[in-house]
């Protein structure tokens, strides 16, 4: 009898926030795209092979690391305000969660928005905005 061999590619979920082997579901035509089928949440997604990955999703991925409060220099925390400019590589402190983080990307979106990904020790990884005048 023969057998069936699922094929499946191991990725990143980002909505999951863990890798799996995924199910390769469909090859398309457009550039070679293959969609791969995430077993956790069970949603679609296009197969990133690492080699074409940017380097502002290589450094996301790399910030989605967990952190620990021995990590954080929290008596040099900036108190997060969405006036205020950051750096990657700050720390800062959420006043509404009692929270603190680091800066881990700085995106700049249509309309000249800035917005800053801050990963947080009980929120986990949350954008934010930043330079709201």
């Amino acid at each position: 009898m023969p057998s069936t061999k699922t094929n499946s590619i191991n990725q990143y979920c980002s909505v999951c926030k863990d890798h799996f082997d995924m199910e390769v579901i469909k090859q398309g035509s457009n550039k070679g795209v293959i969609w791969l089928k995430c077993p956790g949440c069970q949603g679609f997604l296009p197969h990133m092979p690492d080699e074409d990955v940017s380097d502002e999703t290589r450094a996301q991925r790399a910030s989605e690391k967990e952190i620990a409060l021995e990590d954080l220099d929290v008596d040099s925390a900036k108190e997060y305000s969405d006036d205020q400019l950051y750096d990657v590589g700050d720390i800062v402190h959420h006043r509404s969660w009692n929270d603190f983080g680091k800066v881990v990307i700085k995106q700049r979106l249509p309309g000249n928005r800035r917005t800053i990904w801050v990963q947080f020790l009980r929120q986990g990884k949350v954008q934010l905005l930043e330079g709201v005048k």
